[in-house]
């Protein structure tokens, strides 16, 4: 099979597979929040706010490396070196985290619908980040900015931002993506017990004492994180599609949490996995390929669910 022969010759098919594997179970295990909550447009929402930090990364990324960060990483070992994340990934964070405490604060103080705020920021968010890519196409090829700073910003792919490229994960990206990964899937692990029960039912939550505002602040922050890891795998439309469809499809099957979240993991490593064996099979889309077995996943269950229910009923 090309994806093995890949696989064993090819560093780059390495770093996606564990990257992939990663990104699946963190988004799978969020998931099952997120549909409990009902956020899945908030995902999207945070999501698309990352194509707004690229445009900003393309504009100042050459002058902020060449007057800051590269000075100060060629002092780094090149083991450390290699694994700091690069700077494009501290702006879409930061665009991810601010887009998603205004929409929380827009909302949670009733000032505003949530489908409203989302909308409005969602265009917005994608506006600047269009625009940022012109102005950085147009300034990096004067003459001022290549004698101030000496290089040129490369303005990446609209379809590889969009859509993920399985040949744009790197090393250092697959590092961001598992340390990343283990940073959200520890702080799920530590307050468990709060998130779910905030994630149940927020108005007994608070009368029990859990910190509900804390509680959706940090839901946000740590989708936006998710957002992050993924972003270079699936891209910023199809990273919300593993934020709903693998909970989607484990609640369908089952109403113990317990079973969800193993259902949604399950769910989220498989359309991952056979995701990217397709995606090298047949020369694909890796992001397009995976939310494409995740959606073949949701439809088989949801016809054999419906068809158990007929079944049930005429019984």
């Amino acid at each position: 099979m090309q994806f093995i022969d890949d696989l064993i010759n090819f560093a780059v098919f390495r770093h996606a597979l564990l990257t992939g594997l990663m990104v699946g179970v963190v988004c799978s295990v969020l998931s099952v929040i997120v549909v409990l909550k009902r956020m899945a447009f908030i995902g999207q929402g945070i999501s698309h706010a990352g194509f707004g930090g690229v445009g900003t990364a393309v504009l100042i990324g050459p002058a902020v490396g060449s007057l800051f960060a590269l000075p100060m990483l060629d002092r780094l070992p090149w083991w450390l070196r290699d694994a700091v994340p690069a700077f494009d990934d501290f702006v879409v964070l930061a665009f991810c985290i601010a887009t998603a405490v205004l929409i929380g604060v827009m909302t949670r103080r009733r000032q505003l619908e949530a489908d409203s705020a989302i909308g409005i920021l969602l265009a917005g968010t994608m506006a600047w980040g269009v625009l940022m890519t012109n102005i950085a196409t147009t300034l990096h090829d004067t003459d001022w900015w290549v004698t101030r700073f000496g290089v040129r910003g490369a303005v990446p792919s609209f379809e590889q931002l969009l859509f993920g490229s399985l040949m744009s994960v790197s090393f250092e990206d697959m590092w961001t993506a598992l340390v990343l990964g283990l940073l959200v899937l520890t702080l799920l692990a530590v307050l468990a017990k709060e998130m779910l029960f905030f994630a149940f039912d927020e108005t007994a939550a608070r009368v029990f004492g859990v910190r509900t505002t804390v509680m959706y602040y940090l839901l946000l922050v740590l989708l936006s994180l998710t957002i992050v890891m993924s972003m270079r795998l699936v891209g910023f439309v199809l990273v919300s599609a593993l934020l709903v469809i693998p909970g989607a499809t484990a609640v369908l099957v089952s109403q113990r949490l317990g079973r969800v979240l193993v259902l949604a993991v399950a769910v989220g490593v498989l359309g991952v996995a056979g995701g990217l064996v397709l995606s090298l099979e047949l020369n694909l889309s890796s992001g397009a390929t995976i939310v494409g077995v995740l959606c073949a996943i949701f439809g088989v269950t949801y016809v054999g669910r419906a068809g158990l229910n007929r079944r049930v009923v005429r019984a």
